[in-house]
């Protein structure tokens, strides 16, 4: 019988005041919106740049000339930032965090938004 071993991978969270703070002041990061239009979600983070969950990996050749990669998804218990977070931190890319509150925060607190 094949042993199972246990995983643990830790991420670094963001809150959404210092995602505000990284907006205000034009800090090189890039904020990847993993949500897009799926479930009928309409809005993104202004200036977010929109990448379909299954394609953050494939496309991190994009991702790489910033100082820090902040990722999101729809709300604190979608899994989709998260994973992706940790995709990326196993192939060595530094400066990935999570902004758990997703799009769903955001806009429930009113914060700047576009149409995807």
């Amino acid at each position: 019988m094949a042993e199972q071993k246990e995983f643990v991978m830790f991420y670094q969270c963001i809150e959404k005041n210092e995602l505000l703070e990284r907006i205000n002041n034009k800090s090189n990061f890039v904020l990847v919106d993993t949500v897009g239009n799926y479930g009928g979600n309409k809005y993104r983070i202004k200036g977010a740049t929109t990448i379909p969950y299954p394609e953050v990996i494939d496309r991190r050749n994009e991702l790489i000339s910033y100082d820090e990669i902040i990722i999101y998804c729809k709300h604190k218990k979608c899994v989709a930032s998260k994973k992706r977070a940790i995709g990326l931190m196993l192939l060595n890319i530094p400066n990935v965090k999570v902004y758990e509150g997703g799009i769903d925060e955001w806009v429930a607190l009113g914060l700047p938004v576009e149409e995807v």
